[in-house]
């Protein structure tokens, strides 16, 4: 038996809370790992089953993966995962938690109840239990347009949900001053309403975009193995790149894309040449 990815659109009034949702089932007697891409984005997730572990690349801190709203990741992380397990994921749009009125920061786990009712979770848990995948998938998104409801953007919304489609339609390939000017916003404006409502400053967020961008360019959609970003990085690091080229394409300084590389080859188990 190997792991399944499925992989669903959002109901039509969770569109600006959820970008898609996914379900992933892995088989007792099965283990993964995979890296968890920092993009800006933030997460709910639903499990049953074996509980995974994070790996910070960077400080080498292991924690357990739980269920619960995740903030936007602020760096890589890989994921070990042993079987079995069922996973229920809804990526959520940057601005998704300023919209679910929920406060939650870069790299912050807050309990799945600060969201959700009880009764939608349960409900989620036994679509799962069933084998029901879509169903699963339906009633997350559905919960989550619920909460949502027919609130509208306020004013700094409508500006914040401009400055993040620019970002992330040029992957993060523009400054926090260009963002600004574009918006006719003073800097600290923008920097103020990004940490409040998407949980990362701006160039935060914007490497976090390019980093996402740079690995998907090499290793595409879906689950990233370690193997194929150990290699991306790699090719990177060894191309001899300028320091400022290499920062403005991935997001990390040479220094920080070479210790993600030694990190990711640490929980591999690979050796890093020189």
């Amino acid at each position: 038996m190997s792991v399944e990815y499925r992989r669903f659109a959002p109901p039509d009034g969770a569109r600006d809370v959820v970008e898609h949702l996914w379900v992933v089932r892995q088989p007792p007697g099965t283990s993964t790992r995979e890296v968890l891409l920092p993009d800006g984005h933030g997460l709910v997730l639903v499990a049953q089953g074996e509980r995974g572990v994070r790996v910070d690349p960077l400080t080498r801190q292991r924690s357990v993966d739980v269920p619960g709203v995740r903030g936007p990741a602020s760096r890589a992380v890989v994921r070990e995962q042993a079987g079995p397990v069922v996973r229920l994921g809804a990526q959520l749009d940057p601005l998704a938690p300023a919209r679910l009125r929920l406060t939650v920061t870069s790299d912050e786990v807050v309990p799945l109840d600060r969201v959700l009712r009880t009764a939608d979770v349960a409900a989620c848990q036994a679509a799962l239990d069933a084998g029901d995948d879509a169903r699963a998938a339906a009633l997350l998104g559905g919960a989550l347009a619920a909460v949502r409801g027919d609130a509208t953007d306020d004013g700094e919304l409508v500006q914040l949900d401009r400055v993040v489609r620019e970002a992330l339609e040029t992957r993060g390939l523009v400054t926090a001053a260009d963002l600004a000017r574009g918006s006719e916003l003073p800097v600290g404006t923008l920097h103020r309403w990004c940490v409040q409502r998407l949980g990362l400053a701006p160039d935060a967020f914007l490497a976090a975009v390019r980093f996402s961008a740079f690995v998907r360019d090499a290793v595409g959609p879906g689950p990233v193995r370690p193997e194929d970003v150990l290699g991306a990085i790699r090719w990177y690091v060894q191309a001899g790149y300028p320091p400022r080229e290499v920062e403005r394409f991935t997001g990390s300084t040479p220094l920080e894309l070479r210790r993600i590389e030694l990190g990711v080859a640490e929980a591999l188990g690979t050796a890093v040449g020189g």
